[in-house]
């Protein structure tokens, strides 16, 4: 189960859903229409004690659930004590959800590229979209509508910095030379995602559009500024990429699929041959350090 959201009439319009397998797609049905507020239902007793008040409607439905998934269902809806509690109770129980061994094929393209930026802030996840990574998982056997929920989610702690990097970066606008072709280009791909039935699994392209896509274009035109990338700007940075990588000894397209934790462990190592206090050339040290500082800058 998950808490579903639709914009209806500028205000969103909150739903207790379920996906469902029906061949060829998962498919998702509402259970229950939470309204406005999904925190109306949820009742507390104290700053930290509450309960989920559709278990019993869930159970009239045939829905077998318990509090320990319901909190995890309305978790974002919860107080910030409430929050804590739900992550440091000793009594709680992880829910697991035993899956089968799958290929990252299974998860759409678009899909594995979001969750990448999400999960490893990775400014070009095109790049390595094709490679085999866990939390894949977490897109299994959902439907179009879950699988846009649970990514919206993310989407929602990300700050106004952080939101523009990642637009960026599932829709590949970082290397446009004018914001014409930028333009040009997000609308293109957009479309290209919403035309797509492995994409859309059974909806249509309005409707992936109005309850799911839109939301990008809110963002592309009415939140971000304009902006335009330089040719020479492109240029430094494409320059200051390979200097990383040949300091950090290795191939460009292993310096992409990096994160920024492995990154760091291997400019550490890197920084302790050249450090002056143990030996090292200074002049090395300064300049790898202020290339790596550049580097940060524009990749993270």
């Amino acid at each position: 189960m998950y808490i579903s959201r639709k914009l209806v009439n500028g205000v969103y319009s909150y739903s207790l859903n379920q996906s469902y397998f029906d061949p060829p797609y998962w498919k998702t049905k509402v259970l229950l229409n939470l309204g406005t507020n999904p925190r109306e239902y949820v009742h507390y007793y104290s700053d930290v004690a509450f309960s989920i008040l559709v278990e019993e409607d869930l159970k009239k439905l045939g829905v077998q659930t318990d509090q320990f998934e319901l909190e995890e269902v309305f978790y974002p809806f919860l107080t910030q004590d409430a929050q804590r509690w739900v992550d440091f109770s000793l009594n709680r129980k992880p829910i697991k959800r035993a899956t089968t061994r799958f290929s990252p094929s299974e998860v759409h393209f678009f899909d594995r590229r979001r969750l990448i930026a999400l999960r490893l802030d990775h400014r070009e996840p095109w790049r390595v979209e094709e490679k085999f990574f866990p939390f894949y998982r977490e897109l299994i056997e959902k439907s179009r509508d879950e699988i846009e929920n649970y990514l919206w989610n993310f989407e929602d702690k990300l700050n106004y910095r952080e939101k523009v990097r990642y637009l960026y970066a599932i829709f590949g606008l970082n290397y446009t030379p004018t914001q014409e072709d930028q333009d040009k280009l997000f609308i293109q791909r957009l479309c290209e995602i919403a035309s797509d039935e492995a994409y859309r699994m059974g909806l249509s392209e309005d409707e992936v559009i109005k309850y799911y896509l839109c939301r990008y274009v809110w963002l592309y035109f009415d939140v971000i500024p304009i902006r335009r990338v330089p040719s020479f700007y492109l240029k430094m940075e494409e320059s200051i990429y390979k200097e990383v990588a040949y300091v950090l000894n290795v191939s460009l397209e292993t310096l992409y699929s990096l994160s920024k934790k492995e990154i760091l462990k291997l400019f550490r190592e890197k920084i302790k041959i050249y450090h002056p206090d143990l030996g090292g050339d200074r002049e090395k040290f300064i300049r790898i350090r202020k290339v790596m500082e550049a580097f940060l800058k524009i990749r993270f």
